[in-house]
């Protein structure tokens, strides 16, 4: 019976914590990057100085007769920045740039709920800023009092024309006046003389109030804050540069650590291992320093070192296992793992030793007929083995003994040429079922899933199968392949055995709901009867004795 598939959970805020502190290196080492170059290139910078003035802006007080125009401040900062002030400033201050860049290194902004012209002119001279500022700002007074002058000029011209006009008619009604001798004739142009010399003195009032007007009319701006010689630069801005330099390092740094989190194809801790494989992990052996470079005896930490922790979880290993084997059939135990190097035989030797200090009778297999190791574990010869066993040699004879209790040990034997030919045989399934006849357990080092089929064949002739996976090696995608392989031919993959594994460096993800332990059912083996052994080769006495 299949198991189900375990799905994990939605990630939380703890995952996302979780990865940000496993890739912390990725994100400081990225951020300190961002925050270099940026305060790099910013010394490199010509430091630009700015200077400000602020100008107070005044409706002009129009001519009589002119209805006043309200102040629009957008236009005014624009007549500011415009080319007509900038030849004004080119004039006064000789200087020798064009109109275009003295517009570009000015800066005209209106200040919110005032009238108030913030002018701002920048260059990496302090002195020639503030000249700058000071003179866009005087030059914008100045245009603004001469336009107003302007209006006035043409008010006074045309009030003295007028004035010119009626003066011109009186003396052409005097002149009338003097040659006529009709005293009616005489009264009506006296009348109309008069009419135009009261004419000609609200004229004459226009003038004046005109002139007094133009007197104190006000320029139309103030200066209210003159421009200052500023004596630091306003750019680079090291810190405000590095602030926004931190803040993007930390974005781009978090979003490259999210990345390569979701490149990253090995295992992330526990969870994802038993998610991997639809499985509960039985043991999680701990990584020992220099294990690569011990003898292969030593990798059998349950006789070289059986107060350490890789002893402790192979006793864990071992008790999980006997209580699957109390709740089904779980006799015959295939070890596979994806590839190679991930501790199959090693795996393979702890828990045979472990369950046979509990008195089992145990008989650990060889099964890898390319490349052995088993044999080397515990110090005995490769041959005799399987293969000799199936070229005739009796079983018993082909049974070696490492002097470890109950346990026994059945090699590979010579290198046959046609390996996979022989795991697929119906000798092997007699083999199995064999020892399965005068083994409490039967333990099955299998060469790797994905290398060679051999492991998938003797797979689905086991009871149950333990997953073996290195924490830092095994790729999630091998695992994944592997367990399909599994599932093709039926086999029933019971736990996993997840080796090399270092709690200060494990990462926390989410967690994955569900008892694996609830969900095992032990694999129907249908009808299929056990092959007896040939008698004489397969005696109790002479394997056990």
């Amino acid at each position: 019976m299949q198991q189900e598939s375990a799905q994990p959970a939605a990630p939380d805020l703890r995952d996302y914590l979780a990865i940000v502190r496993y890739r912390k290196w990725t994100i400081l080492l990225i951020t300190a990057l961002v925050v270099a170059s940026a305060l790099f290139f910013s010394l490199r910078q010509t430091p630009i100085y700015e200077s400000e003035t602020r100008v107070l802006v005044r409706p002009s007080t129009p001519p009589a007769g002119v209805a006043p125009v309200p102040v629009n401040l957008e236009t005014e900062r624009a007549l500011v920045d415009s080319a007509a002030v900038a030849s004004l400033v080119q004039e006064r201050l000789g200087s020798e740039r064009t109109l275009g860049a003295l517009l570009e290194s000015l800066d005209v902004s209106v200040e919110t709920n005032t009238e108030i012209l913030s002018i701002r002119a920048s260059d990496p001279n302090p002195l020639v800023a503030q000249r700058l500022a000071q003179g866009f700002a005087q030059a914008y007074t100045t245009f603004r009092r001469e336009h107003a002058q302007e209006q006035f000029r043409a008010q006074s011209d045309e009030i003295r024309d007028q004035i010119t006009g009626v003066e011109d008619d009186i003396a052409v009604i005097e002149a009338e006046i003097s040659q006529t001798e009709d005293p009616e004739e005489q009264n009506d142009l006296s009348a109309e003389r008069d009419s135009l010399i009261a004419r000609l003195g609200v004229l004459h009032q226009e003038m004046e109030s005109l002139r007094s007007l133009a007197a104190s009319q006000s320029t139309g701006g103030e200066v209210v804050q003159p421009a200052d010689l500023p004596t630091s630069p306003a750019s680079p801005d090291l810190v405000r540069n590095g602030l926004l330099a931190l803040a993007v390092g930390l974005a781009l740094g978090i979003g490259v650590a999210f990345l390569r989190e979701r490149l990253d194809e090995r295992l992330r801790g526990r969870e994802d291992f038993e998610a991997q494989i639809a499985a509960p992990v039985l043991a999680t052996v701990p990584r020992a320093r220099g294990r690569r470079r011990r003898r292969h005896r030593d990798l059998v930490e349950t006789l070289t070192d059986p107060k350490g922790g890789a002893a402790e979880a192979y006793r864990t290993l071992r008790t999980n296992v006997q209580f699957l084997a109390r709740t089904g059939s779980l006799s015959v135990i295939g070890i596979v793992s994806p590839a190679a190097g991930e501790g199959k035989t090693t795996t393979s030797a702890n828990l045979a030793v472990s369950i046979a200090h509990t008195g089992k009778r145990v008989v650990v297999v060889s099964c890898d007929l390319r490349k052995p190791r088993l044999h080397r574990c515990f110090g005995i010869p490769n041959d005799p083995g399987v293969t000799s066993v199936m070229s005739g040699m009796k079983l018993a004879e082909a049974i070696q003994k490492p002097d470890i209790g109950s346990l026994r040990v059945l090699a590979s034997g010579p290198t046959p040429p046609n390996p996979a030919e022989l795991i697929g045989s119906e000798a092997m399934e007699q083999l199995i079922e064999a020892l399965r006849m005068f083994a409490d357990f039967v333990i099955l080092d299998t060469p790797p899933l994905l290398a060679v089929s051999d492991g998938v064949s003797l797979a689905s002739r086991c009871d149950g199968v333990l997953m073996v996976a290195d924490a830092r090696t095994t790729p999630r995608g091998a695992l994944a392949h592997a367990r399909e392989q599994l599932e093709q031919v039926g086999a029933n993959v019971v736990g996993g055995v997840l080796n090399n594994f270092d709690p200060s460096r494990a990462r926390y993800y989410s967690h994955y709901h569900g008892s694996y332990y609830a969900s095992y059912r032990p694999r129907e083996r249908g009808n299929r009867q056990p092959q007896p052994p040939d008698p004489q080769d397969s005696d109790p006495g002479q394997m056990w004795g």
